[in-house]
């Protein structure tokens, strides 16, 4: 899949949804089972590293979120390994439009997903 594919924005609101019950439930989810779900609802060419995968993911932030003021849904998204979010994820909040601060952390962002996917 590529992002000028038709099946692109559906893939985006495909994740979108996929990460939203996860945050509901206060859960991370991994790289790779985030492919595999997303897999199973017919978006097969989503590998879990890099290529359209970061893209999905930095698509996913921006949905509805276009001043990048509420916080960044993939932040759940983390290595299986580590638990933590790739170095990708750090290097897109400090971009536009997101400009998170210096002091800021993704476990911060994580806490900020939970809350306000509890809370809504």
């Amino acid at each position: 899949m590529r992002i000028k594919d038709p099946e692109y924005s559906a893939a985006v609101e495909a994740a979108v949804e996929i990460l939203r019950k996860r945050a509901r439930q206060g859960q991370t989810i991994t790289y790779g089972e985030l492919s595999a779900e997303l897999a199973a609802q017919g978006f097969d060419s989503v590998p879990p590293y890099r290529g359209v995968m970061t893209y999905l993911l930095k698509d996913v932030c921006l949905h509805r979120n276009e001043d990048g003021r509420a916080p960044m849904l993939s932040a759940i998204v983390v290595n299986k390994a580590s638990r933590e979010p790739s170095e990708q994820f750090s290097s897109l909040a400090r971009s536009l439009p997101f400009s998170r601060p210096a002091d800021w952390s993704w476990r911060d962002e994580q806490q900020r997903v939970f809350a306000q996917h509890r809370e809504g």
